[in-house]
């Protein structure tokens, strides 16, 4: 058995949430179905350095790590989007040292072997994330939250749903009755600022989407 399948067989896939949601649901988006705005927002959000790092950050590491010794518990993630794509497929969500430990171990695998590419584990990650209790997928999530294929989101929705990734089981508390709260309005302008601070998006671009 070759690295790349003693990864995929570390994975009781039939065991995990997402692999019944999306597989059998028959849900998954190949990454040219997703609006683009959807891997923007997100990587603005979690991981802006996706594409060229090697699976860590380091700085946000020994942060993290800091803020946890200090507090005594896991106060910070400090994941990339490859970390969070391994524990997510091939871990338990358990916080502990064992599990944080095994996953740096297959990122470092996956990335330095080069096992697959940059644009198919986003892809994956795409299609596994959790936006919501039992909600898994940009397909079933963009239905569930606004009845529409994930390709016909436009760049104020697919904001809302980059910042249901951090706490996804407590999307319920993003609304006071039919607006925003105040922490969600703020996080919505700090993604736009980002993505037009990094030509991303043009300042017309977020103007217009602002007002939507």
């Amino acid at each position: 058995m070759n690295k790349k399948q003693s990864l995929f067989h570390i994975a009781k896939r039939d065991t995990l949430p997402w692999y019944k949601a999306v597989l059998i649901r028959g849900s998954f988006r190949p990454f040219n179905a997703v609006s683009r705005y959807l891997p923007l927002a997100i990587m603005q959000s979690e991981d802006a350095g996706f594409f060229y790092h090697n699976g860590f950050i380091p700085s946000a590491i020994r942060e993290s790590l800091i803020q946890d010794i200090k507090e005594r518990r896991f106060a910070r993630g400090g994941s990339t989007l490859s970390m969070q794509l391994v524990k997510n497929v091939f871990l338990s969500r358990n916080k502990t040292i064992a599990r944080k430990l095994e996953e740096m171990l297959i990122v470092w695998l996956i990335e330095s072997d080069h096992l697959t590419s940059k644009e198919r584990m986003f892809e994956v990650y795409l299609n596994i994330a959790e936006w919501g209790p039992m909600i898994y997928g940009a397909a079933e999530a963009s239905r569930y939250y606004f009845a529409k294929e994930p390709s016909q989101l436009n760049l104020a929705e697919c904001i809302f749903m980059a910042s249901i990734i951090p706490k996804p089981k407590q999307v319920r508390y993003c609304f006071d009755g039919l607006r925003l709260k105040p922490y969600y309005e703020d996080f919505y302008r700090i993604i736009l600022d980002r993505l037009v601070d990094r030509g991303l998006i043009s300042s017309d671009a977020s103007r217009r989407h602002f007002n939507e």
